[in-house]
């Protein structure tokens, strides 16, 4: 639980009585590795936070799988799209290693943001936060080249390289498993 009220606090500050009523909305959930946290087609009722473990998000399309991102210690994982609309997920996130995830179900969420501004403004913090991320990615994947993406993750996420497989590596980073291949070899 310390870990919930240390993602929090990163935003918002709240009084004691705020967090006696935020404290039993989250939950563990532990995924073997290979295991599904978000399946495409449903709708996603929780949004979590890592404690241990590595996920990735991506979706299938024309048989191959296209990774998106990757989550891991402490920061957010699930479908967040489909947690916010309430629609079918188009995403599947699946635990690259054993991980241990503390949830929330959007209802609890939605009944906090109500009762308390601070919890509202969480939520758009995180919301801010997570476009800001896409945005980044978006301007990565058109304007630099393989090897300073390449580059940009190493320095970024330099343990995904030995817990991810190189194909979803190179598909998050949108380039062939040969190329992922060649720049490992020749960027050390």
């Amino acid at each position: 639980m310390e870990l919930v009220r240390r993602t929090i606090e990163r935003y918002v500050k709240l009084t004691d009585a705020e967090w006696a009523e935020v404290v039993p909305c989250w939950h563990t959930y532990t995924f073997a590795k290979g295991g599904r946290v978000s399946e495409a087609g449903r709708v996603e009722r929780r949004f979590y936070i890592v404690e241990s473990g590595v996920q990735r998000l991506y979706f299938e399309h024309d048989g191959n799988d296209h990774c998106l991102g990757f989550s891991y210690d402490h920061s957010w994982s699930g479908d967040f799209d489909s947690f916010v609309s309430q629609r079918p997920g188009r995403f599947q996130v699946q635990a690259v290693t054993d991980s241990v995830l503390w949830g929330i179900e959007r209802a609890d969420l939605y009944r906090l943001y109500d009762r308390m501004p601070a919890m509202e403004r969480f939520g758009r913090l995180i919301l801010e936060e997570l476009i800001a991320g896409r945005a980044t990615r978006e301007v990565e994947q058109l304007a630099l080249s393989a090897e300073e993406r390449y580059r940009r993750l190493v320095q970024r996420s330099p343990h995904l390289l030995q817990l991810v497989a190189q194909k979803d590596i190179a598909s998050y980073l949108g380039m062939t498993p040969e190329t992922f291949s060649r720049l490992r070899a020749k960027v050390r």
